[in-house]
């Protein structure tokens, strides 16, 4: 008889993250970065070490920001003993919260005839949630900020018939590619025409870290300079992929213009996450993660279920089955404009 009833089995490596370590890779989140940034540095953002703490302590209630608007009376040309002055104008800005939430099971048993150990599938699945979860908060913090783009400009660069046209059907400026060369020396001036002077954060799609790179290789040594309009340090760059590239279908990249901290994320957590309540099997708790730069809430509890299918095994009819849920709490804050005009403005680098 042949002997191949006992021939070796395959070899099996063991797990290590080697191979499928570009599998794991993250995401760049640089629009919820910056924005956890901002809030903590109330020198140039916009949200004060009270509203952290507020925002902190507010569970279940809303956050409402008192604010002023800009207010005067027309200029006279004498003083009177008639005069009326004008009143100023107060308003509440009320912070909208969004929950994000996401999770994972484990079977323990499972792993008990696996080459992959607990600890190692605990680790992916963790991480897999919390790329995902990020994921979304990055795109949400693009969607606030595409939400208050300022559209309207005094500068006489922009309008029908000026050097950059007429503004998009996005509300940004359209950047012509023989208008590149000098633009970011002439956007610090058609801001300031509207009184929104430097520093100021441009937050970009990833195809401007290319077109700014050669931008800044144009030093004094080439024929064409235009490295100069960077040497003031006027801009902070931040390339995200969740930027949204102009509606204009020719266009190369896009970004957000504002000063520098003009918007901020806040965060809370449940009573009973920050207490660690226990209630029967359900353990409530909190845990920062680095990839968030926020502290989640957390909520596990364990029973009785048939994981015969996820481990291959029959007699995993009733195995111990462990839930682990994970929410983050957060809302976005952007400056509050009423009779002022905004300060977050769009701009797309056109291809042509």
């Amino acid at each position: 008889m042949a002997m191949t009833a006992t021939v070796l089995d395959d070899i099996r490596a063991l797990y290590s993250e080697y191979l499928d370590r570009y599998e794991l890779r993250p995401e760049n989140y640089g629009l919820v970065m910056k924005g956890l940034m901002n809030a903590q540095n109330p020198t140039t953002g916009i949200i004060s070490p009270d509203v952290l703490q507020k925002a902190a302590q507010s569970w279940g209630r809303n956050v409402d920001i008192p604010v002023m608007s800009k207010a005067s009376s027309a200029n006279g040309t004498g003083l009177t003993c008639t005069y009326t002055g004008t009143e100023a104008i107060s308003a509440l800005a009320t912070v909208t919260w969004v929950t994000v939430s996401n999770g994972f099971d484990m079977q323990p048993a499972k792993n008990f005839n696996n080459s992959i150990s607990y600890q190692q599938e605990f680790a992916r699945k963790y991480s897999d949630t919390i790329l995902k979860m990020m994921s979304d908060i990055n795109v949400s913090v693009d969607t606030a900020l595409t939400a208050v783009i300022e559209g309207t400009y005094t500068s006489s660069y922009i309008g029908a018939g000026k050097k950059y046209g007429a503004i998009g059907a996005n509300d940004a400026i359209q950047v012509s590619l023989a208008n590149r060369p000098d633009f970011f020396n002439d956007l610090v001036d058609i801001l300031a025409s509207d009184d929104i002077f430097p520093r100021l954060d441009v937050l970009s799609s990833i195809n401007m870290r290319g077109i700014v790179s050669q931008l800044f290789a144009q030093g004094d040594a080439n024929a064409t300079n235009t490295a100069y309009q960077f040497q003031q340090g006027d801009f902070n760059f931040l390339f995200d992929k969740d930027v949204t590239v102009g509606a204009v279908a020719a266009t190369d990249a896009s970004a957000y213009v504002m000063p520098e901290g003009a918007y901020g994320i806040v965060t809370r957590n449940s009573p009973d996450c920050l207490a660690g309540s226990k209630a029967g099997n359900h353990t409530w708790g909190t845990l920062f993660d680095p990839t968030l730069g926020m502290t989640m809430d957390t909520l596990y509890y364990d029973g009785c279920g048939d994981i015969s299918t996820e481990s291959g095994n029959a007699s995993d009819a009733a195995a111990k089955v462990e839930r682990h849920q994970m929410a983050v709490h957060y809302g976005i804050v952007t400056p509050y404009e009423n009779t002022q005009s905004g300060v977050i403005r769009k701009l797309d680098l056109l291809t042509a």
